[in-house]
């Protein structure tokens, strides 16, 4: 057995140690479709290169090389490669590409140095102690949105009852009141008539109206007080109850 072949002898009995271990390979995905799982062996390489010329006139790139152990024993080298740089108008320019290639036996020798697969073979032994078991990525639970509240409406019988429930009971009605009430207003009506005749016949008066048309509009108006007073306090009286004796 070559050298080659016992490298590879390898690659599968690390497989199988993989597995036995629980460590699960996470997928490799190309542009294509293609997709391989295995476990990253070795990041060959990371390249970095940002240029500023100008407003419209930039980039920035970066590109990873990993070589990868496939579950089936296979190796492959994964590039994925992220370019940012400005584009026409001033719009910035967003570029993602993702390969997948299987490697020959050429690409791993030129892995490290020393013999033939050594690097790789090396690499190979530290694997189960080195790769981490994947875990995909948990999709976020949808937000729930509560459905919008519909109002009740009332029946017609319970607006009914809620109004009734709602407004003030109805007074009785009281003819002592309106008795007392008229009496009242009556008084009142006079206090307050005599106050305006005076009050108006002296400004009358000031005004160089002759006395007997001062008289007659003074005693009108003396009387509609005394009248709207007593009619006033009846209808108030009226509709007034009577208060309880406890």
């Amino acid at each position: 057995m070559d050298a080659y072949e016992e490298m590879l002898d390898l690659a599968r009995r690390t497989v199988g140690t993989l597995n036995e271990k629980g460590v699960r390979p996470r997928p490799f995905t190309a542009d294509d479709g293609t997709t391989v799982k295995g476990w990253c062996v070795k990041q060959l390489a990371d390249h970095a290169k940002d240029e500023y010329r100008g407003l419209d006139n930039w980039e920035e790139f970066r590109c990873t090389i990993d070589l990868v152990l496939g579950d089936d024993g296979r190796f492959f080298s994964y590039t994925e490669t992220w370019n940012n740089h400005s584009g026409t108008g001033g719009q910035p320019v967003h570029e993602h590409s993702r390969a997948l290639r299987h490697e020959s036996a050429a690409y791993l020798i030129a892995v490290g140095p020393g013999k033939p697969f050594a690097a790789v073979s090396t690499l190979l032994e530290r694997l189960p102690w080195t790769a981490s078991s994947y875990s995909p990525p948990r999709a976020r639970p949808a937000p729930v949105t509560p459905a919008p509240s519909v109002p009740s409406v009332p029946s017609t019988s319970g607006r009914r009852a809620a109004r009734s429930a709602t407004a003030p009971p109805a007074r009785p009605r009281s003819a002592v009141g309106a008795v007392l009430g008229f009496g009242g207003g009556l008084l009142f009506g006079c206090a307050a008539g005599g106050a305006v005749a005076i009050v108006l016949g002296i400004a009358l008066s000031i005004g160089g109206m002759d006395g007997d048309k001062v008289g007659v509009t003074t005693f009108v108006t003396a009387m509609f007080c005394v009248a709207a007073g007593a009619v006033i306090g009846a209808v108030n009286g009226w509709r007034t109850p009577a208060k309880s004796s406890r």
